[in-house]
């Protein structure tokens, strides 16, 4: 006999769907706390980066260290492009420069000395009866080279100073050579060679005009000796020593050859050519 539909006890799955959804409902809610709680660390990790880079404030020594050179390295830089070009090396590379220009300038002009000279030569070749003109040609020649060479050894003697202009005295040279003083201001050039006479007597004179070049400016005195002017040096000294402690002027010292000078007014002299000491 068939058995009615129905009939047998239906199989039910209520209690595991229950189990399944509390495990994945809390699932979901661990997750949720979890991400909202990394979210709000991530948050505050890059707000205080944030404030603390805004702020300047490094999270390290080493930052911090880098950071101070950075702020160093960039406050030279401005002081530096603020400041006036007074380095004295700076100064005498663009002397340097300068001397190159016009050394560029001077091959130029040889270079059309020597095309000159050859179209003159083609003229004497093409006009004979104007040989005069060749032997004047050759005397001009020799004259210009020994100039030149003059010229050379004129500036090979001559002693130059750089003048520091962060020194607030300035440098009035006194030139000792022989029996004269040449007195020149080291900035302008401006120089005058003291009167003939004794030792003392030059010796007060120099002094003397230092006192009124002081007065224009703060100065010391820089001398500037030769072999031959060891004995005025003395005597100079001796002068300075004698004066009291408030005039007495603040001394630099340089030994040069003998020839050599200062100002080109007053060009150096050899010893035997020197005047005799009274």
């Amino acid at each position: 006999m068939r058995r009615r539909a129905g009939a047998g006890a239906p199989v039910s799955f209520f209690s595991f769907q229950d189990v399944m959804v509390c495990v994945i409902g809390i699932t979901i809610v661990i997750t949720m706390i979890l991400l909202i709680q990394v979210t709000e660390i991530t948050t505050e990790a890059t707000g205080g980066r944030r404030v603390s880079i805004e702020g300047g404030v490094p999270l390290d020594e080493r930052e911090r260290a880098l950071r101070d050179r950075i702020a160093a390295l960039e406050h030279a830089v401005r002081a530096a492009s603020a400041r006036p070009d007074t380095d004295p090396l700076a100064r005498r590379a663009s002397l340097r420069q300068e001397l190159l220009a016009s050394a560029a300038e001077l091959d130029a002009l040889s270079e059309r000395t020597r095309e000159l000279e050859a179209q003159l030569r083609e003229l004497l070749v093409a006009h004979p009866e104007a040989a005069g003109l060749r032997e004047v040609l050759e005397l001009t020649q020799t004259r210009d080279r020994l100039a030149e060479e003059l010229q050379r050894v004129e500036r090979r003697k001559r002693i130059t100073f750089i003048v520091d202009s962060a020194e607030p005295l300035r440098p009035i040279v006194f030139e000792v050579s022989a029996s004269r003083i040449v007195v020149t201001d080291a900035e302008n050039g401006a120089a005058s060679r003291i009167a003939a006479g004794t030792h003392a007597a030059q010796a007060l004179d120099a002094l003397a005009l230092f006192k009124v070049l002081a007065q224009e400016r703060p100065s010391y005195i820089l001398l500037v000796v030769t072999p031959s002017g060891l004995p005025l040096y003395e005597t100079l000294l001796d002068a300075i020593a004698a004066l009291p402690d408030a005039e007495r002027p603040r001394l630099g010292l340089d030994f040069i050859p003998e020839g050599s000078f200062v100002s080109p007014v007053f060009p150096g002299v050899r010893a035997d050519e020197a005047e005799d000491a009274p």
